[in-house]
């Protein structure tokens, strides 16, 4: 399209005005690529225009439609009371899934996934409600075939619907004006008498008025949204890679250090190759660098997942499967991929003094790990007694609060080398 009908529509939503109230639905026509393969030449463009034309139908003379994009659209239709917008929504989609298209497989049966955005007499900004629509049709999507989900500030929480603009600026002027840090936290080898400082997890921090916290809740969401995470991850392996290079006596006495890797870098074959040839460029002692990959980016990215993994230990980095046992089937990847540690999901870890179910996840968790040739790591320790009932389980190491939280490269050369920080 040579101009956004997002804009357009939305510049004729301005122009709206319905009463007393408005619903707003995002529909995303499913499997449209393979009604071009095997459908006959046209007939996706019949599906599109015949989509079209019962949206339109369906507003009414008062209400607006246009096709967004692709096989995306967008509608709104004046209402008397929010709660008729779900049975409205209904008959729409039943309108939809009535459209027929022959294909080489036999007549096929239309399929949608629709977000509902339901609004009063307050409207507030029309760009924000068609937004939460396309993330409730993104939650839609993610259900199944033919779901539909209300979103809005009412509706529950929603999984991967962070996308504020707002949060990439940030990010980008911090990053800009030397905000960013990275903040190594210790985790300890718990399998002796006392914890020992191991190895160090360096985490991502922002300054702001001479303190250093957390990214604002969502940003990383964010940044995933709209593809733009191996910024970050760059920005984060620069400064470790750096710090590697001008403290090789600090390196030396950790048995490894560790950065997180996010789905979207996982799946950027550019931005690994990019990496590979900075680690391979400051070449840090083997096995002492280790990158985290989620649990949940492995699955969806298996097959590259394995063969990155592959690449980087023939120069001499270690991976580890991050939040392990969020996933479904999660043993049967210890098998496909080649990590050397399991971190094991947190939910497990935070009733595991008290609940004996976490425990036995614990525990089979540990021993299908070992079983396998890997360690495994315990996040968000924060209680003695968590400790306790860790050792007692054979894990390996532990990280949390009960040692230290996310500490200065400087608070870590003083715990790596006290006699120098002492004299």
């Amino acid at each position: 399209m040579p101009q956004s009908n997002f804009g357009r529509f939305c510049r004729q939503l301005d122009e709206w005005n319905p009463y007393p109230g408005a619903m707003l639905v995002h529909v995303d026509i499913r499997h449209m690529r393979s009604i071009n393969q095997w459908a006959s030449p046209g007939t996706g463009d019949q599906v599109i225009a015949g989509t079209l034309a019962v949206m339109a139908d369906w507003a009414g003379p008062h209400g607006l439609a246009t096709r967004l994009w692709s096989n995306e659209f967008v509608a709104a239709k004046a209402i008397d009371h929010g709660q008729m917008a779900m049975d409205e929504c209904h008959a729409l989609r039943d309108r939809l899934c009535a459209i027929r298209f022959p294909s080489l497989l036999g007549e096929g049966e239309l399929s949608v996934s629709i977000g509902l955005i339901s609004t009063g007499a307050a409207r507030g900004d029309w760009r924000q409600r068609l937004m939460q629509a396309a993330d409730a049709c993104l939650e839609a999507k993610r259900r199944g075939i033919n779901q539909i989900v209300r979103g809005g500030a009412t509706a529950p929480e929603q999984s991967g619907t962070h996308r504020d603009p707002a949060a990439v600026l940030n990010f980008r002027r911090l990053r800009s004006e030397m905000r960013l840090t990275l903040h190594p936290q210790p985790v300890m080898d718990i399998r002796g008498s006392n914890p020992r400082l191991a190895k160090a997890e360096f985490l991502l921090r922002m300054e702001e008025n001479g303190r250093f916290k957390p990214l604002p809740a969502g940003t990383i969401e964010t940044l995933e949204y709209f593809g733009l995470t191996p910024e970050l991850d760059a920005f984060t392996a620069q400064t470790v890679l750096a710090w590697i290079d001008e403290h090789p006596d600090l390196v030396a006495r950790l048995d490894g250090l560790t950065i997180n890797l996010s789905a979207r870098s996982v799946a950027d074959a550019r931005f690994m190759q990019r990496l590979f040839s900075d680690v391979r460029a400051v070449h840090p002692p083997s096995g002492k660098l280790g990158f985290e990959i989620t649990e949940t980016a492995a699955i969806e990215q298996l097959d590259v997942a394995a063969d990155i993994i592959q690449d980087f230990r023939t120069i001499g980095c270690s991976f580890s499967l991050d939040d392990f046992g969020s996933g479904l089937c999660s043993f049967g990847y210890l098998h496909s991929l080649p990590v050397s540690e399991v971190k094991i999901d947190g939910r497990f870890i935070r009733q595991v003094a008290d609940d004996p179910l976490s425990q036995e996840i614990v525990r089979a968790i540990r021993q299908v790990a070992h079983a396998a040739g890997k360690k495994t790591v315990a996040e968000f320790v924060d209680d003695p007694r968590k400790l306790m009932m860790l050792k007692a389980l054979g894990v390996d190491y532990a990280q949390g609060f009960l040692f230290y939280p996310a500490i200065s490269t400087e608070q870590l050369a003083a715990l790596l080398l006290p006699a120098a920080a002492t004299a």
